[in-house]
């Protein structure tokens, strides 16, 4: 049993939670989702924002060349026919900047770069408009357009450069990235949400089948329900299936013990009544010779045909309580039995005082399971107990945390600590001279673990024994 235990300990570390599997999964699908889809979008945006801000400068470009005019061809000079319209070229240092440089010949730059220049390499064809970064004044990151270009006119090679600093492209691309954060956070709770929700429900049958089979378990019912949704409903047949095999099987070996056990009653009855016989019709003059051989026989027969036809007795009821003991339905009221049981034992034992004491609000406490197997306990506790008793036998019966707690005491001499599990031993009889056949707290204790009860010894105050028996309460 500690090994199935184990095993199943081991399986359920191994495997965990289906619920917690599920929303794992779902939780981290969708935060890898979003964190993809996050950064596509913001590389997508700011790959937009870059090629607007190209075109805005080739604009400026454009805008730039279509202004400009020779001034004079042989010193390289070219003017402007209107001022150039973005007032920000005009600011030291905006990051709006322009230049018109030429070989041999001092660049024409806007009045933004102050004191400094643009560098650029003349030697390099930009026949075709270039677009690159670099560094410009007070360590600005410029986003740059050039083109080469000849002026109407003038032989001379122009080169047109228009820079402005990308803080603008990084503002606008911060600002989305934040706005993207707080979006796809917003939407991955609500879909972690979502998920939640929707695996809480979907396992809502599972739960709807673990409280099923408690209650198949229990005896409260003999079938899962066939009202779950199609997904699940065939796993309740087949567990339905499984229940009525499982039952068929059990009825078919209680069959079997019953059949063995009535086929057992008949010869033990003829070997207790040819015993009897035999001791009977002994001949006068054997017995006047005390001839004691078959005497003696006939006693050892006889007592040990009881001893088993009682065993043959006992494994029935114990058969019948295994077959019945998943499935029973049955409530028997408590005090009644205890009351018909003390009631009989006190005209047994004239010399023994039994007292039945009870909570007042104990009077409806119910045994779940048969009345017999309940008298059988109680009736063999109340008979252990009144054997060692002196005077008294205290019978006591309370309700505590779902179960009956029904304890029997006697004012007796008690029993030694370390012997007292080896009385619920088969057979096992500490005082040999008392009568008994030893198999009394024996079938106590199978009935109660069959029931999933439990049965203690305990020493009673001042003196004697008590026993404790605990079992489901309906």
């Amino acid at each position: 049993m500690n090994n199935i235990n184990q095993h199943h300990n081991n399986i359920q570390r191994g495997k965990g939670s289906l619920w917690f599997r599920l929303m794992s999964f779902s939780a981290l699908w969708t935060i890898l989702a979003l964190m993809l889809g996050g950064t596509l979008l913001s590389f997508t945006f700011r790959d937009v924002l870059e090629k607007n801000f190209d075109d805005r400068l080739n604009s400026l470009m454009e805008n730039l060349i279509g202004i400009s005019t020779n001034l004079n061809s042989s010193q390289g000079a070219v003017g402007f026919y209107r001022a150039v319209a973005d007032p920000r070229f005009e600011q030291p240092y905006s990051g709006w900047y322009w230049q018109i440089s030429a070989k041999e010949f001092n660049p024409f730059r806007s009045r933004s770069l102050w004191d400094q220049s643009l560098e650029t390499d003349l030697n390099k064809d930009s026949s075709q408009t270039q677009y690159f970064h670099m560094t410009g004044p007070e360590e600005q990151k410029l986003r740059v357009v050039e083109r080469d270009i000849t002026i109407p006119g003038n032989d001379t090679v122009f080169r047109f450069t228009v820079a402005i600093d990308t803080i603008e492209i990084e503002e606008q691309a911060g600002r989305f990235d934040t706005i993207l954060i707080y979006s796809m956070g917003a939407l991955g709770f609500g879909l972690i949400a979502a998920s939640f929700l929707q695996v809480f429900l979907g396992l809502r049958p599972l739960r709807n089948i673990r409280r099923s089979l408690a209650r198949v378990r229990s005896g409260d019912e003999a079938h899962l329900p066939t009202d779950f949704p199609a997904e699940i409903q065939p796993l309740a047949n087949e567990m339905n299936a499984l229940l009525d095999h499982n039952n068929e099987i059990v009825e078919r070996s209680r069959t079997q013990v019953g059949n063995l056990a009535h086929a057992l009653k008949t010869p033990l009855a003829i070997l207790l009544n040819e015993a009897s016989l035999q001791k009977d019709n002994m001949p006068q003059n054997m017995k006047t010779q005390n001839i004691e051989p078959q005497n003696i026989l006939a006693g050892q027969v006889r007592k040990q045909v009881q001893v088993m036809r009682r065993n043959v007795d006992h494994y029935l009821r114990r058969a019948r309580v295994a077959a019945n003991i998943k499935i029973i339905t049955s409530r028997t009221e408590v005090l009644p039995i205890l009351k018909d049981i003390s009631r009989a034992m006190s005209i047994i034992h004239k010399d023994k005082d039994f007292f039945i004491d009870h909570d007042p609000d104990q009077s409806g406490l119910f045994f779940k399971g048969e009345r017999q197997d309940l008298e059988e306990m109680v009736g063999n506790l109340m008979e252990n107990a009144a054997k060692w008793a002196e005077k008294k036998v205290t019978i006591h019966c309370r309700a505590e945390q779902g179960q009956v707690i029904i304890e029997v005491a006697d004012d007796g001499p008690g029993i030694e600590a370390s012997v007292r599990d080896a009385v619920f031993a088969r057979g096992e009889r500490l005082d040999e001279e008392t009568p008994g056949t030893g198999l009394g707290l024996s079938i106590v204790a199978d009935l109660t673990r069959l029931y999933g009860g439990d049965i203690r010894l305990e020493d009673h105050k001042p003196t004697g024994l008590k026993a404790i028996l605990r079992l489901p309460m309906a």
